[in-house]
């Protein structure tokens, strides 16, 4: 009786993964210049580039008053202008704004689903036009976007160099716009707990109730110091910034004391978000393109958040994003209510300094997802790796 062999098909090894489409971070530069040269050539026709002309001019220089970081923005302004020209200064704060963003999108790999949160900001008028002219928002958004990049590229890489980066950017922020670097401050804080700090079982929903207990005992230890500060300085402060003999200025408004600032955040919050009220809108039919970047605006707040309650995956992308980004968050969110509630034109220009930050959970997700399908290349030129080791 004659014995036959049938060899035995080896298991196929996984498939590499399919990669979506990605944002490639030279897109981000040639935007920027177009928004410059709209902003220049077309937008200036309608209405002032916030303060630009006296920052080239020097006009902020001859005050004694003048903050510190008014006088720095001024006299980079006028030396870039004496070198290349009013466009050539718009055009260099403005590559260094999309330098940032690029640099965020290069170390996320923004691709996919993910990258499209991104794209609509970059697209949004209102974010576009003013950090890509003469400016302290476009500026704090190429700070912005080094250190939003940085965190990422730690996440992914490691490397003691980004956190310094990202040092090096918190205190750019705060000294160009204290409270919205404060918030980033308060990201990189807690991203440097979780990441650094010892492992814990408990979940990030339980962590996130015990850093609000904590939140809540600190405000209530430092609230007199907090309401002086409000009181005295902030509020008073918001309101000065805006003519009374502005159209747009709402003379209605009433914020006077810290109460009144939190006693309204249930409505001055999302007012100031939205910008022009559908009233205001039809009283002055040339606001309705920043209400509607408002709305867009109001969305991508509220994609960040439900990224980061309900899609990001359990483990360190969750904690980062509830314990890291949403406090942050919070924090800027409620220092932008009073310069963004008086006026609304105003106000927008205000938002765009920090409206790069709604879509950090986008890019986090899009470096997690990235790593996963890196692993799954990794297996599937090397099926036996795993099981060697």
């Amino acid at each position: 009786m004659s014995t036959y062999f049938y060899p035995v098909a080896a298991a196929p090894a996984p498939a590499a993964v399919a990669r979506p489409r990605r944002l490639h971070p030279a897109v981000v530069p040639v935007l920027y210049v177009a928004w410059t040269l709209f902003a220049v050539f077309v937008y200036s026709r309608y209405s002032q580039l916030g303060d630009a002309e006296s920052y080239m001019t020097g006009a902020y220089a001859a005050d004694p008053e003048t903050q510190a970081r008014t006088l720095f923005v001024t006299k980079l302004a006028a030396r870039l202008s004496a070198l290349g020209g009013a466009l050539g200064a718009h055009l260099a704060f403005s590559l260094f704004a999309a330098t940032g963003i690029a640099y965020m999108v290069w170390q996320a790999n923004a691709h996919g689903r993910h990258r499209w949160p991104l794209l609509v900001l970059l697209l949004l008028p209102n974010f576009g036009v003013w950090t890509a002219v003469i400016g302290r928002e476009a500026l704090f958004t190429g700070l912005l976007g080094l250190f939003l990049g940085a965190l990422i590229g730690y996440y992914r890489r490691g490397g003691l160099y980004r956190i310094l980066l990202a040092l090096l950017c918190v205190g750019g922020m705060v000294f160009l716009r204290g409270p919205f670097g404060m918030g980033a401050g308060l990201l990189l804080l807690g991203f440097l707990v979780i990441v650094w700090g010892p492992s814990t079982r408990l979940s990030a929903g339980v962590q996130a109730l015990m850093l609000a207990g904590v939140a809540a005992l600190a405000v209530a230890l430092l609230w007199p110091q907090l309401d002086r500060y409000i009181t005295e300085e902030v509020l008073p402060k918001a309101r000065s910034y805006f003519t009374i003999h502005s159209p747009t200025t709402r003379l209605w408004v009433e914020m006077d004391t810290s109460g009144d600032l939190f006693g309204s955040l249930w409505w001055s919050l999302p007012l100031a978000l939205l910008g022009p009220t559908p009233g205001e809108v039809l009283a002055r039919p040339v606001m309705l393109p920043f209400f509607l970047s408002g709305l867009i605006v109001i969305g991508l707040l509220l994609h960040g958040i439900r990224q980061a309650l309900f899609r990001a995956p359990a483990g360190l992308p969750r904690k980062i994003l509830m314990l890291g980004w949403l406090p942050a968050m919070l924090v800027v969110l409620i220092a932008y209510v009073p310069f963004g509630i008086y006026n609304p034109g105003s106000g927008i220009r205000y938002a765009a300094t920090f409206l790069l930050l709604l879509v950090f959970p986008s890019m986090l997700l899009s470096a997690v997802d990235t790593e996963a399908a890196d692993a799954l290349d990794a297996q599937a030129e090397d099926p036996h790796a795993t099981e060697d080791e």
